[in-house]
Parts: C-alpha cells; sequence; structure tokens
C-alpha cells in the first residue's frame, strides 16, 4: 500500500512540474513562481522515490530496487552540488534538460507500475491457499470449477 502511495506521490510531482515546465516553454506563466513551485514538489519526490526503492528492495524485487539506484544517485548528486532546485535566472537554459530528466523518470515509473499491475493480474494463487481468501479472490471470479 505505501508502494502504491509513493508511486501516486512521484507520478503527481512529475505531472505536475512538467505542466508547469510545458507552460514556461509557451513563455505564459512567470519563471519565479513556476520555480518556486516546482522547488516545493521536489522535496516530497525524493523522499517518496527513496521510500519506494526501499520499499521494492525490502519486499524482494532486488531487480526493480537496483534499478531505482541510479535515479536515487542523480537525486543525491544533484542535492550535494546545489543544484536541485530551479533558478529563475537559469532556467530557461535548463529547461529541455529538465523536461527530458521528468520524461525519463515518468516512463520509468510507468514501467514499474505496468509491470507490477500486470505480475498481480497474472498471479496464480498456490494450492494450498482455500478459494474465496487471501488474493486469490479475484482469480475465482476468472476460474470456473
Amino acid at each position: 500500500m505505501v508502494g502504491y502511495l509513493s508511486m501516486g506521490v512521484i507520478m503527481s510531482c512529475l505531472g505536475c512540474s512538467y505542466k508547469l515546465l510545458k507552460d514556461l516553454c509557451s513563455d505564459t506563466v512567470n519563471p519565479v513562481d513556476v520555480c518556486q513551485k516546482i522547488n516545493h514538489l521536489k522535496v516530497p519526490e525524493y523522499i517518496a522515490h527513496f521510500l519506494l526503492s526501499g520499499i521494492l528492495t525490502l519486499l524482494g524485487s532486488w531487480g526493480i530496487g537496483i534499478l531505482n539506484v541510479p535515479f536515487i544517485f542523480y537525486h543525491f548528486a544533484q542535492c550535494c552540488e546545489g543544484k536541485h532546485l530551479l533558478d529563475h535566472r537559469k532556467v530557461f537554459s535548463t529547461l529541455k534538460q529538465e523536461m527530458r530528466i521528468i520524461k525519463t523518470k515518468a516512463s520509468f515509473f510507468f514501467i514499474i507500475m505496468m509491470y507490477y499491475l500486470w505480475e498481480w493480474a497474472t498471479w496464480c494463487p498456490p494450492d494450498y491457499l482455500p478459494m474465496g481468501h487471501g488474493f486469490n479472490v479475484m482469480k475465482n471470479i476468472q476460474v470456473s470449477h
């Protein structure tokens, strides 16, 4: 449950950031306001990403947890260098790069979300689990006896 919640926080933060940057591309909004809003979204995104990676690793999804390491390292390096916050004076020079990063992150998390949805949909209950109990309640609808 916490994994899905953190995935939702990450995707909503990325979606809002992308929308704000897209509005900034059309030059219809104030760059100072956009940078402040995006900077407020970065901390919850980083916390949720770290939490999601930890949860996936603890639950045994080593592959997905390890695939999250480059993004976590990138976030950590950005924070150490002080480049994680957008500066309204330099935002137009880094706009294309920020949008590319957001698209890459969103694609990665969308793939993770679809993988876990596929894994849930194709899960077969073990034989020792009685019908109608546990996670196989949905599978009872699909299987006729």
